[in-house]
């Protein structure tokens, strides 16, 4: 059970977030799917709606082929290895956000346009994935001790 947990809790809640900021924007009833790829919040917000349960699935599939993997695995490591996971997830997310907001950017806009666009899909996809990584922490097991090492520690 713990294991489906891990699958579906975190992008679910994470979702919700995202949803529940969107669902009640002031904006919600006015987006439109033509609307979507103007390279502005409103048109990301647009994109949200319409294409919710697309991007849950793929939030589902890439938790359980690459995030529960790499997290167990991450439980072994040493600190400056899971310092430097982290730090690889930042820069993935970096790089997505460059992509992404390329590809929505309208260049008689401006560079400074460009970089709002990158700036907002970072703090994004960072936020999402701190959501995720702070509920697999808690979604974790404490290793129980056992006897011989209450009474090692109280000596």
């Amino acid at each position: 059970m713990k294991k489906l947990l891990k699958v579906i809790l975190p992008p679910f809640i994470g979702f919700f977030i995202f949803f529940t900021g969107v669902r009640y924007s002031s904006v919600y009833f006015q987006l439109k799917i033509d609307e979507m790829g103007l390279g502005n919040l409103k048109s990301f917000m647009a994109f949200y709606r319409y294409t919710l349960p697309l991007l849950f699935v793929i939030a589902l599939l890439t938790q359980v082929l690459i995030i529960v993997p790499v997290w167990r695995g991450m439980l072994a490591k040493t600190v400056a290895d899971k310092i430097n996971i982290i730090l690889d997830l930042c820069f993935i997310c970096l790089l997505f956000a460059l992509g992404i907001g390329y590809a929505i950017w309208d260049p008689q806009a401006g560079i400074h346009n460009l970089a709002k666009l990158v700036g907002f899909m970072l703090a994004v996809q960072l936020a999402y994935w701190l959501i995720n990584l702070v509920i697999l922490l808690l979604l974790e097991e404490k290793p129980e001790k056992h006897e011989s090492q209450e009474v090692a520690e109280t000596e």
